[in-house]
């Protein structure tokens, strides 16, 4: 059973992905220890550091019905520099040269 559940794909998220951080939801019982041999095992990359974030249950209203959002935990994984983990490449943004061109005034 693999400890890592599934990527966080946020914004926040997609700025540390330049730098070689990665977040993602693992499972309850994941330690440090047990992410960075995981990661060595399934994408043979080398991690500097595992840091983890213990989010609790919140109680939410959809549509006026009351429910929970379940607890969950983060790992913030930080890969050595120049690795990336495979998958998570962000895709190149196309440059616009109309909004980046100052406004000509005709007088």
């Amino acid at each position: 059973m693999s400890l890592i559940i599934s990527p966080i794909l946020t914004e926040k998220a997609a700025l540390g992905m330049d730098r070689g951080l990665y977040v993602m939801t693992v499972d309850r019982g994941a330690t440090k220890n047990s992410i960075t041999t995981e990661m060595k095992k399934l994408f043979d990359l080398d991690v500097l550091s595992v840091r983890i974030v213990n989010l609790p249950a919140k109680r939410v209203k959809f549509k006026r019905l009351p429910g929970v959002q379940t607890a969950r935990r983060k790992a913030y994984v930080q890969l050595r520099q120049g690795q990336k983990l495979p998958g998570f490449e962000l895709p190149k943004q196309k440059e616009d040269k109309s909004s980046k061109e100052p406004a000509k005034e005709n007088e």
